[in-house]
């Protein structure tokens, strides 16, 4: 028998229907299964609450922004939360430290969970369509800025790069993205002083037929792994110094551009809805799986837009 509290807590209200839509994308029993296996490797015992409920707390906490406090503090204030977390209204939630060390207990693995999603938004027809996008963009570091060049005592792992002529110290967030859905296939972070080009191999997809990037990724090692792989080549072209740029490559960057300049939407939205342009976390590797959670949620978001415009 449902008791009055749950009967409750599982009414549907208005202003909660995103979250059920992103609820019934995926098929969160093999999520479970994966998720207990992480589990069982990595932590002594049995864990406090359900694993799965924990980590949809993670993927609320990167689709609002949530810090660990405030997720805590939401679990106990919105019904909705906890119907999607799979709490009840008189369940004992999770605090802010239990939050805190279960994203430590999956560590790396959120990568592959991200490889789950992409599975399932596949089976409803979200596959890679338009081509794939390949760019970068920098995660600001938390360490106060070190004086231009030097390493950040507290941040040692992040780096230095120029944008548009200025400065940044932190990290980049290197990615693959759909051309006609925005969806984020691959990624990965490195320190900011790592060039973009040099990890434009290790985001692409096996299945990609059609790649397009900006002047940054214009190397010839580039071109011959599209080549090599049977993929059509739509990297902008750089201009050669001393050397006027000819009028067909210029004609091409316009035309190929109008299609490249779509990552720039995933990343403002990532960046301005989901925080990912100042990092939380200290190290490579914890921004590595922060940056996989904000894709994650990003996705799922995505996703309901698209399968369900009215109701996203």
């Amino acid at each position: 028998m449902v008791s009055l509290a749950d009967a409750l807590v599982t009414q549907k209200t208005k202003g909660t229907t995103r979250l059920e839509n992103i609820d019934g994308l995926i098929n969160w029993q093999r999520f479970g299964y994966r998720l207990d296996k992480i589990l069982a490797r990595n932590s002594g015992g049995r864990p406090p609450y359900p694993a799965l409920s924990m980590f949809k707390a993670m993927i609320l906490q990167r689709l609002y922004n949530f810090s660990d406090p405030e997720m805590e503090e939401m679990l106990y204030d919105r019904f909705s939360f906890r119907r999607f977390c799979g709490f009840g209204l008189t369940d004992k939630l999770p605090d802010e430290t239990t939050i805190c060390r279960f994203r430590g207990i999956i560590g790396d693995k959120a990568d592959g969970l991200l490889q789950l999603v992409l599975e399932d938004l596949a089976s409803q027809g979200l596959t890679m369509k338009g081509g794939a996008i390949v760019d970068a963009t920098v995660i600001t570091s938390r360490s106060k800025t070190p004086k231009g060049g030097t390493v950040s005592p507290t941040d040692p792992e992040a780096g230095w790069t120029k944008k548009q002529g200025n400065y940044h110290h932190g990290y980049k967030m290197h990615a693959c993205v759909d051309a006609e859905y925005g969806l984020v296939h691959g990624l990965l972070v490195t320190s900011a002083d790592v060039h973009d080009s040099l990890i434009f191999g290790q985001v692409l997809d096996a299945g990609d037929e059609v790649v397009y990037a900006d002047k940054a990724y214009d190397s010839e090692k580039n071109r011959q792994l599209l080549r090599d792989n049977g993929v059509v080549d739509r990297i902008l072209y750089k201009g050669k110094r001393d050397h006027p740029q000819p009028q067909w490559q210029k004609n091409l960057n316009s035309l190929w551009n109008k299609t490249r300049s779509g990552v720039e939407r995933t990343f403002a939205h990532l960046k301005g809805k989901q925080g990912l342009g100042q990092a939380r976390y200290f190290g490579l590797e914890r921004n590595m799986q922060w940056a996989v959670m904000n894709v994650i949620a990003y996705n799922l978001s995505r996703a309901v837009n698209i399968l369900s415009p009215a109701k996203g």
